[in-house]
């Protein structure tokens, strides 16, 4: 059964790990003292981290995500990933689903992120889920392409 919850100090390695192998899979090495921060941070107690959720199946961690506050009423997502074998079973789309609704909860109105082009799995879901280009993101960002989605 899937669970999707809150992030835990004991998820943190976990958490590492499954980004490290995601972002393995794009040729893409971890930074979680750079721009992999916010992810890297997840379940901790001195996180900033607005939101931090993991995706549960049957004990293993097997998705992530985390939201911080940019502004009042802006947040921008970070590490969202899923274990490339449990890709291509809705969890992505629940975990971003409970971001929204998380992001509500806390008063966001507009939420962004910054990707890859070559996640061509990643960005099929955030069209699909209403999430719009928005204009290309810094060359040292860390990703080549940027997404907008207006929650009410």
């Amino acid at each position: 059964m899937l669970i999707l919850r809150s992030a835990r100090e004991a998820d943190n390695i976990k958490i590492r790990k499954l980004v490290q192998a995601s972002l393995a899979d794009f040729d893409i090495a971890a930074e979680f003292n750079g721009l992999d921060a916010a992810i890297g941070s997840a379940g901790l107690p001195d996180s900033e981290n607005l939101v931090e959720l993991v995706a549960e199946f049957e004990q293993k961690i097997c998705g992530c995500v985390a939201l911080e506050r940019l502004q009042a009423q802006e947040g921008k997502v970070f590490g969202f990933h899923v274990d490339k074998d449990f890709r291509g079973k809705g969890i992505g789309r629940g975990l971003l689903a409970e971001l929204v609704q998380r992001a509500k909860q806390c008063g966001l109105k507009t939420l962004h992120l910054d990707t890859w082009d070559s996640m061509q799995s990643a960005v099929s879901l955030y069209v699909s889920l209403g999430w719009v280009a928005a204009p290309d993101p810094m060359p040292d960002s860390g990703a080549n392409r940027s997404f907008r989605l207006e929650i009410s």
